[in-house]
């Protein structure tokens, strides 16, 4: 992927670049304001980058404000050392692709830009439960050990009838388990069930 860093931190924009880099990446600019990435995106350019990285605490315009513009051109991933769930929403409601925290490891980072190419949108793990809790939608809690046993298995890529057979319980017991899950979280399919288990760590 083509990437553009927004961090004011020279030190942090290095790291990110040689990562990037070491993982067939492309970094194409680095900007330590919000303002100058959207002076150079405004530019007619043939190449516009696949994605940039945000930091939000940034001088002049932060990065929350600067996210619907910046988003109007191409995708973002928010990285930050905010991980209050007021922060993420926000940061989602203005369009960005993905959140990750300061903290994350290495390999987290590029399993976000990872997620982004294939047109999904990351959440880190370490950050599901305070999202949740925000917006009232149920936790992992929510469901008996049973159903969080074989929403993981689905999320690992098995299908019902491997899930069950791991548990030693019937197919459609398991399905049950799966019914009830779905029901609970209110999700409406098996990809929705996955995805929403990936983003809680289940897997």
């Amino acid at each position: 992927m083509r990437v553009a860093l927004i961090e004011d931190h020279a030190l942090i924009r290095t790291g990110l670049r040689l990562l990037l880099e070491s993982a067939n990446h492309w970094v194409e600019a680095e900007f330590d304001r919000a303002e100058e990435a959207l002076a150079w995106l405004s530019k007619d350019k043939k190449v516009v980058p696949d994605l940039l990285i945000l930091d939000l605490n940034l001088a002049g315009m932060s990065g929350l404000e600067a996210l619907p513009r910046l988003r109007a051109q191409t995708k973002v991933l928010v990285l930050s050392m905010h991980e209050e769930a007021e922060y993420i929403a926000e940061a989602f409601a203005g369009g960005a692709s993905g959140y990750l925290p300061k903290r994350a490891a290495d390999r987290d980072l590029l399993d976000a830009v990872a997620a982004i190419a294939r047109g999904e949108r990351y959440l880190h793990p370490l950050l599901a439960p305070y999202l949740a809790e925000h917006m009232g939608l149920p936790t992992p809690e929510a469901l008996s050990e049973r159903e969080r046993a074989v929403v993981g298995l689905l999320a690992q890529g098995y299908n019902l009838s491997q899930s069950a057979e791991k548990l030693g319980i019937s197919v459609k017991t398991a399905a049950t388990y799966k019914a009830r899950a779905l029901d609970k979280l209110g999700l409406e399919s098996q990809p929705e069930l996955v995805q929403w288990a990936r983003e809680r760590g289940l897997v």
